[in-house]
């Protein structure tokens, strides 16, 4: 039996404040596997190429890449998910004899969040903030979940009809309309606004991507962001009697579906997700 220290990192930049570390030396406790390491490396776009030199012929077992690597590193692998290809971004890398395949598990993310909130996909109206690349990965669950209408709302119509494009591609029975922010008035009637936008994060809490009259009470208000663990955006969602969940959940989920990529075996089904969410709950308090 193979009892080599197995080596995991995160890529991206900056990484000064990533609670990646600490999310998988839970995971790895939960498990009790006590033979994995997990760091972050802070890498520049121009050193990407020499990097994955040295992780294709052993440097790491796998690694996961955040902004703003992700559709980078693409041309650098021997293989691409489906799923990752067509929403152009990869979080997750697998090495296996020197060959790399990348996944995406923020859509698996996405989508487990989306589950645990009790809220059905299927027939169901949504709204977009952004058109970056964790909406795409939004973008493609709700296709596939079989979503009966999104709106996009974003600065950039280039990125938003990229997204109506991923939607087109899994699911052309989603009705799909492309809307600038300015177009954004009041009290739409959406069962579920999601924000994908990096409005309302910490240490610039005080932004928030839609006006206090935008919310219906009967809607979802999903925000990417988990730190604030309340972002302006979901108060004011609470204020107007909405259903709230932060990406606390999701960054978690995406972060155990690594570890089932890199490790085999249905990981999922074996660790106690609250417990992993309120361990990185202490650390933003």
């Amino acid at each position: 039996m193979d009892t080599a220290l197995k080596r995991f990192a995160l890529l991206g930049e900056p990484l000064g404040h990533s609670l990646s570390p600490a999310l998988h030396k839970s995971i790895y406790r939960q498990l009790e596997i006590d033979d994995a390491s997990y760091r972050t490396v802070e890498l520049p776009e121009d050193r990407l190429k020499s990097f994955f030199s040295g992780f294709r012929v052993g440097g790491f077992d796998g690694v996961n890449v955040t902004t703003p690597h992700k559709a980078n590193v693409i041309s650098l692998l021997d293989e691409v998910d489906a799923k990752a290809r067509l929403i152009n971004a990869v979080n997750c890398i697998h090495r296996v004899n020197n060959k790399l395949t990348g996944y995406n598990t923020d859509i698996l993310g996405f989508s487990y969040s989306l589950r645990q909130s009790g809220l059905e996909i299927e027939g169901n109206s949504f709204a977009v903030l952004g058109a970056g690349g964790s909406a795409q990965a939004v973008a493609a669950v709700l296709a596939e979940g079989g979503a009966k209408h999104v709106s996009i709302f974003n600065r950039s119509i280039e990125k938003t009809e990229a997204l109506k494009a991923t939607i087109a591609e899994i699911n052309q029975d989603v009705e799909v309309d492309c809307k600038g922010f300015e177009d954004i008035s009041n009290n739409h009637d959406f069962d579920c606004v999601i924000n994908s936008t990096t409005l309302g994060m910490s240490p610039n809490v005080d932004g928030s991507p839609v006006p206090d009259s935008f919310f219906s009470s009967n809607s979802l208000a999903f925000d990417l962001v988990y730190n604030p663990q309340k972002t302006l955006f979901l108060s004011q969602a609470e204020k107007a009697g909405c259903q709230i969940v932060n990406g606390m959940q999701m960054l978690v989920a995406q972060a155990v579906y690594s570890v089932e990529i890199w490790m085999g075996g249905n990981i999922v089904a074996h660790v106690d997700m609250n417990a992993l969410v309120r361990d990185l709950e202490k650390l933003i308090k």
